[in-house]
Formats: structure tokens, sequence, C-alpha cells
């Protein structure tokens, strides 16, 4: 039951932290694609290696928000020299 209300609390809050320094209408599109990269990721391991699911998902959407982090560093530094 408790991975269960991590799960919730992952899948609300990592893709927004993801993708704060963003613009309004950009974030959401690239927060639903962080979003889905650690929702599929975390399926499909927990499907290859036999593993809760609740777990797999909690991590690798923890995965995909620090992957796409020095993404979003550079796109707002590139917004900053515009």
């Amino acid at each position: 039951q408790v991975i269960g209300v991590y799960l919730v609390f992952a899948s609300l809050i990592i893709p927004a932290i993801a993708v704060r320094a963003i613009d309004q209408p950009l974030a959401s599109l690239l927060a639903l694609l962080v979003g889905m990269g650690g929702y599929s990721a975390g399926l499909y391991l927990s499907a290859l290696f036999d593993l809760p699911s609740g777990a797999c998902i909690v991590w690798t959407l923890a995965l995909s928000a620090l992957v796409f982090a020095p993404f979003t560093r550079r796109f707002q530094a590139s917004r900053a020299l515009c």
C-alpha cells in the first residue's frame, strides 16, 4: 500500500520538477514525455526482470527526470541568450 502512495506522489511531482525551468506551453508537453518515458521504462523493466511494477516506475521516473535535467538547464540558458 505504501508503494502506491509513492507511485502517485512520484507521478504528480517528478515530471513537474523535471521541467520547472521551462515556460508553460512547452513544459506541459515535456513533463508528459518525462512521465511517459518513466512509466514505459518502469513497466518494461518490471516485466523483464520480474520486479514490482510500482517500485520500478518510481525509480525510472526519478531517473528520467535526472536524465532530462541537463537539457532543461541548457534550454533555459539558450533562452537567456536570446
